[in-house]
């Protein structure tokens, strides 16, 4: 179990919001937006799922990050144990009525190439093919009742000719059973989103309705956190240090609280010599190295640009000469600039976020460019 499940921070005003925007009737799903490892998933599971449930939602949930090469596996996975039974009476009825088949995909699951075997019951042999099976079961689950559809890290959908083939049933399902079922995109690729659902020529186009940035973690967390501290340590936290610490990790939640447990574990230890320690083994298991060196000078210089400032505008006259001058060469268009941006977008590295203000794909990775990445030479 993750440290940010043990010492879960309900969000329960936040869920409800979603939950009513959802209920209100013009829309019938959202898309929400936040670097990895900010929280989004745990509040899915944790915040909005009971919350849905109490409702009257029957809740699916699919993290198409765990099977990258083959999305749909973990989206017909996700559905299916959605249909699974929740009493006794609906066990002895999917009991009597249904057989058990089995579909293999390739995929990558947490990040291990393999076979993942997928239980579908009641499945023909004629609708074996994934893209069938997910309006299969929807049809399925609706048939129960109100759904609400979470598809965690949905930027997959955007990765593959068979992602598209499994947004295209998506869509078909989600049009013809738009008064019964709900839905919740999170991604943590604004731009691969917007290749989701933004472009006219997507199979998603505009099902996602506009991309919100999702409320990060804040200060709450932090007193949160210090109140638990105390209670299993007697020992005070101070909230307005830990809160300094929690911003340098770019409000992501486990780092700061192995760093705490740390603390807790070692009294001897304080709260930054805990956190730098953290910074120090996320930096490792990324390998920031291995990231700059595939990246291009003006690359480089770019997301140096944008660590110093993330409000920086990067066609302007001002900071093509600054980059030019960065670079070494006379002078710089905007054309080249413009190419680079795309190239840090689709390598999930950043983008701008609508108030123009750039967007870091990895806290850590931000971090490192700012401190050791900023005695790295451009070559």
């Amino acid at each position: 179990m993750q440290l940010n499940q043990i010492w879960h921070y309900p969000r329960p005003q936040l869920a409800k919001r979603y939950l009513d925007l959802l209920g209100a009737g013009p829309v019938s799903s959202t898309s929400i937006f936040a670097p990895r490892r900010t929280g989004k998933t745990v509040f899915l599971r944790q915040d909005l799922t009971p919350a849905a449930i109490k409702r009257g939602y029957r809740v699916a949930y699919a993290d198409l990050w765990q099977t990258r090469l083959s999305p749909g596996t973990a989206l017909v996975r996700g559905l299916e144990e959605a249909l699974e039974p929740k009493n006794l009476k609906e066990k002895l009825i999917r009991t009597a009525k249904s057989p058990v088949k089995k579909i293999k995909a390739k995929g990558e699951l947490a990040g291990v190439k393999g076979e993942l075997e997928v239980e579908l019951n009641g499945a023909k042999k004629e609708s074996i093919e994934i893209a069938l099976r997910i309006e299969e079961l929807i049809t399925q689950l609706c048939a129960k009742g109100p759904l609400l559809l979470l598809i965690d890290e949905a930027q997959e959908l955007a990765r593959s000719a068979e992602a598209e083939l499994v947004a295209t049933a998506l869509r078909t399902a989600l049009t013809k059973f738009r008064d019964q079922v709900r839905v919740v995109f999170t991604g943590s690729s604004r731009t691969q989103l917007a290749h989701v659902f933004s472009n006219a020529k997507a199979p998603l186009y505009s099902v996602g309705a506009s991309i919100q940035d999702f409320p990060l973690l804040d200060r709450g967390l932090v007193k949160f956190v210090a109140d638990k501290f105390y209670a299993a340590t007697r020992r005070r936290l101070s909230v307005d240090e830990a809160f300094v610490e929690f911003v340098k990790f770019k409000h992501q939640p486990e780092p700061f609280l192995g760093a705490v447990v740390a603390v807790m574990m070692n009294p001897g230890l304080s709260l930054a010599s805990a956190c730098e320690l953290q910074h120090a083994e996320q930096n490792k298991a990324e390998n920031h190295e291995g990231t700059w060196s595939e990246m291009d000078a003006l690359q480089r210089s770019l997301v140096k640009l944008f660590a110093a400032n993330p409000a920086e505008k990067p066609f302007g006259k001002a900071t093509l000469a600054k980059l030019a001058k960065n670079l070494g060469i006379e002078s710089l268009d905007a054309t080249s600039v413009q190419f680079a941006m795309r190239k840090l977008g689709s390598n999930n590295l950043g983008a701008k976020n609508p108030q123009n203000i750039f967007v870091f794909e990895s806290a850590p990775f931000e971090m490192w460019v700012k401190t050791l990445g900023q005695d790295e030479d451009d070559v």
